[in-house]
């Protein structure tokens, strides 16, 4: 089997690669890899700078989201190993360096780039933050305004523009390789040692204008009810408040907290439904999904149970104008339920939504019976993109979980004598028996 890292030594300067193919994926044995590679270039005589360079197309998508709690706190040691080399390290990068790889070459002391490379935080589209320093290296390098924007945007940002910002060292327009070994020979002949990030504090030097960025970013977010940014932001915050080891301590705790937080279990939820979807049911478009007729379908009988259920509740008493706050709240497209209640919060809404999402529930039950689609994830990504409900929710079958199966089957067994929409779907049932319950590889 080809070793994932491999290390190469000539006139001083150390090689390390990487070459995972396809994408070059943080594996644990990729980033134990990486720091074998370092420690031995450490203890080589001689080596006197260290060039990290990718294979393939991409430099790195970063580890695999489903191992983000194992991969985090490993990829961060070794984050703190690059940093603290005796040596100039330089990362040189071609294509994508995304999540963790981001954070891989923030730890870098040099970043050089091709033109077509980028760099990006996207942990945030998934409830996330970054796991190995990033919200702590990032605004030494850039500032508290250009780092927020690139960790609450999620998107990557290209080489020309990194270089702007102070992120990227030098755009190589010829043999990237070649290219970072002259750099790392200047270096050397010039006396230039490393450059650790996390003692660069240029950008922590005015407190008012980097706090001032924090305080924008915090109010533009306070209506938000999302988690993962407003996380973010302490993290940030925290990098201009506390030496580094206790901001890198601080941001730990966050990374802990939204992973075992809601939103991000049903953002990955949703990650994941898109990439396992039929391209019959939701197909690929314009750097985004499109839902296929076949798909409408679908949608358009999930949302007829919508309806059944919210004429059920207005018959037992409910306002029309609750029914449909308890919709939009779900974030289910407005046009097709009005204006809504805005007084109607509390446990009135939450029941409500109890009752609207049990039954979008059950229809999604029976299209899985009827094979129209595969599995609940298929039903989640479809009503995501086609109807609206919100991502951090992760579609009504992810919601159904999280209000508990078997408290809510109970439920649907006393309702459906009230109508047939609450009729609890044979899939229900065999999800109880599970502990990932949807998500049960069985189930699929």
């Amino acid at each position: 089997m080809v070793e994932p890292v491999t290390l190469q030594i000539k006139d001083g300067i150390a090689v390390v690669t990487l070459d995972a193919p396809p994408v070059n994926t943080l594996s644990d044995k990729v980033i134990d890899g990486l720091s074998a590679a370092f420690v031995e270039a450490t203890e080589r005589a001689g080596v006197a700078a260290v060039v990290l360079v990718a294979k393939g197309s991409m430099f790195s998508a970063g580890f695999d989201v489903r191992d983000f709690a194992t991969s985090g706190p490993r990829l961060s040691a070794l984050c703190d190993q690059i940093e603290s080399m005796p040596c100039p390290v330089i990362a040189a990068l071609q294509g994508a360096a995304l999540g963790g790889a981001a954070e891989l070459v923030l730890a870098a002391h040099y970043r050089l780039a091709v033109a077509e490379a980028a760099i990006g935080h996207p942990e945030v589209m998934l409830g996330l933050i970054p796991a190995a320093g990033g919200t702590q290296r990032l605004p030494r390098l850039v500032g508290a305004a250009a780092a927020l924007d690139m960790l609450l945007g999620g998107r990557p940002v290209a080489a020309e523009a990194a270089q702007d910002l102070g992120l990227i060292d030098g755009i190589i327009a010829g043999d990237l390789l070649i290219a970072a070994t002259g750099f790392a020979r200047k270096l050397i002949d010039q006396g230039d040692g490393p450059r650790p990030t996390r003692h660069r504090r240029g950008w922590l030097a005015d407190g008012p204008t980097y706090l001032e960025a924090v305080v924008n970013r915090r109010s533009a977010l306070k209506a938000s009810r999302l988690n993962a940014p407003k996380r973010l932001i302490d993290c940030v915050e925290a990098a201009v408040l506390m030496p580094f080891d206790a901001g890198q301590a601080y941001a730990a705790t966050a990374v802990r907290d939204c992973l075992a937080h809601p939103q991000s279990r049903a953002l990955l939820h949703i990650f994941l439904a898109e990439r396992q979807i039929s391209a019959t049911l939701l197909a690929r478009a314009d750097g985004g999904y499109a839902v296929t007729p076949a798909g409408q379908v679908v949608v358009d009988g999930v949302m007829a149970a919508l309806r059944q259920a919210g004429l059920a509740l207005t018959r037992d008493g409910a306002a029309q104008a609750q029914v449909d706050a308890a919709a939009l709240a779900l974030g289910l497209r407005n046009g097709e339920f009005g204006a809504g209640d805005p007084g109607l919060t509390g446990p009135d809404l939450a029941g409500l939504q109890r009752r609207l999402i049990a039954a979008m529930m059950a229809e999604g039950g029976r299209q899985i019976a009827s094979k129209a689609v595969r599995h609940a994830g298929d039903v989640d990504a479809l009503m995501v993109h086609a109807a609206g409900f919100h991502r951090w929710s992760g579609g009504p079958m992810a919601a159904a979980q999280a209000l508990g199966l078997l408290d809510l089957r109970t439920d649907m067994v006393a309702w459906q004598a009230e109508d047939p929409v609450w009729t609890p779907p044979p899939i229900m049932l065999a999800a109880l028996k599970y502990a990932d319950g949807f998500d049960a590889p069985e189930l699929r």
